[in-house]
């Protein structure tokens, strides 16, 4: 498997990281590219340095990628992550820095030049994926498949009708629906099952590790806002996690092929994923929408992660 994670690090996208760089080796993680959405661009390749020192994966190349979405103004996301993007959790400096070529430019090169098709993970806003398709569309042939987190079929969680990854840009995410690229979609749908409990926080810190305690801090930052604690009183979902759990075992979750399409301009549904369930719009089928989850598979292999890195 050849993998980008593409990422605006972000307390799930660190924890999603997290998992790839415990799980993948330096030969099939080809780079991380940062985007701006949870936090500024230049706050989340900081982030992207930070988790690799702290993985002593400094091999792994960070590219630096778009700080604003395709067509509108940002939006970020501080008062869930903080304002370092992690949650005050205390990953190490970095030793080294990003690289000179820009993310857009890193992905349309890496991904035709690949001798293997390659799988991108997709943890943030689709500005990043969304330009490259737009500017060099033949990438497309050369990717496996685009797994991405974000969108709902039932409601959102930054708007009534908007999951924030898509509302942010979902310009981008049109040309990414419309790609032609093999697309998996983990949405709120399927994030909100797996709820990161007492029980499972101290299975992870049971592993006493520096990982298992940076976990820990990180999924409890969102548990520790008041807005989650009413939706979620048990815990937190870890949103971002399904991206590259779902590499490391597809048996994770499950879901239909349907047609999705998102809203790009109306004022009142900006954002939303509009899911063809019970497939009656005629329109073709672009996503594998997943909308079940193994929910103790998951947090297996989080804990995995904590006694699998320093």
């Amino acid at each position: 498997m050849r993998i980008i994670i593409d990422t605006d690090p972000g307390t799930d996208d660190a924890v999603a990281i997290l998992i790839a760089l415990a799980n993948f080796n330096d030969d099939e993680i080809l780079g991380i590219t940062t985007v701006a959405g949870n936090v500024g661009v230049k706050v989340g390749t900081r982030n992207a340095l930070r988790i690799l020192e702290q993985a002593g994966r400094n091999n792994i190349k960070v590219y630096e990628g778009e700080s604003a979405p395709l067509k509108r103004e940002l939006l970020t996301a501080e008062w869930v992550h903080g304002t370092d993007g992690l949650g005050g959790v205390p990953f190490p400096e970095p030793s080294k820095t990003e690289e000179d070529i820009d993310a857009v430019t890193f992905l349309k090169e890496e991904i035709l030049n690949s001798e293997e098709k390659v799988t991108i993970c997709v943890l943030g806003p689709m500005t990043n994926i969304g330009k490259a398709i737009q500017e060099k569309p033949e990438i497309v042939s050369n990717i496996a498949q685009i797994v991405f987190m974000g969108g709902s079929a039932a409601g959102g969680n930054t708007t009534p009708a908007a999951e924030f990854n898509i509302l942010v840009d979902p310009e981008a995410t049109d040309i990414v629906l419309h790609s032609g690229a093999e697309l998996i979609m983990m949405g709120l749908d399927v994030t909100h099952q797996a709820i990161s409990t007492s029980d499972r926080i101290q299975n992870i810190s049971d592993t006493k590790t520096k990982t298992s305690e940076l976990l820990v801090g990180l999924m409890s930052r969102l548990a520790n806002l008041e807005i989650v604690q009413k939706k979620f009183p048990d815990g937190t979902p870890v949103h971002d996690a399904f991206v590259t759990a779902y590499l490391v075992d597809s048996s994770l979750t499950e879901g239909n092929f349907v047609n999705v399409e998102v809203e790009t301009s109306s004022e009142l549904t900006l954002g939303q994923t509009v899911v063809d369930i019970n497939e009656i719009s005629g329109r073709e089928k672009n996503v594998h929408w997943m909308n079940s989850v193994d929910d103790d598979k998951l947090f297996a292999i989080i804990t995995k992660t904590s006694e699998s890195l320093p």
